[in-house]
């Protein structure tokens, strides 16, 4: 009985840490659509660009925290956003959440 309870607790302990490793990092959700169809998509290729990432390995071991749309306009030098993309990557073991902003 107490092998049992010790397994139990462990694995109720495992299951917390697993599930409570997706609140870590810091990301903006693309959670707003914007009509892109009268932007001048000829317009973006002179603008700068910055990107920033949170990925993680096995799910729950974090290589990267922080993907929010400050620190990708902080990384390309931006001072003034004007679009904004959101790319999601999940592989067997991998995922990766990426947030690109163009602008000046």
């Amino acid at each position: 009985m107490k092998k049992t309870s010790k397994l139990l607790s462990m694995a109720v302990i495992a299951s917390v840490a697993f599930l409570a490793t997706g609140c870590t990092y810091k990301y903006s959700a693309g959670a707003s659509t914007v009509d892109i169809s009268k932007t001048d998509m000829a317009k973006v290729e002179t603008l700068k660009s910055g990107e920033a990432c949170v990925s993680h390995i096995l799910f729950f071991i974090p290589t990267s925290l922080d993907a929010t749309a400050q620190t990708a306009a902080k990384n390309g030098g931006i001072n003034q956003i004007a679009y904004q993309e959101v790319s999601h990557t999940d592989a067997l073991i991998f995922r990766s959440s990426c947030v690109k902003v163009y602008g000046n």
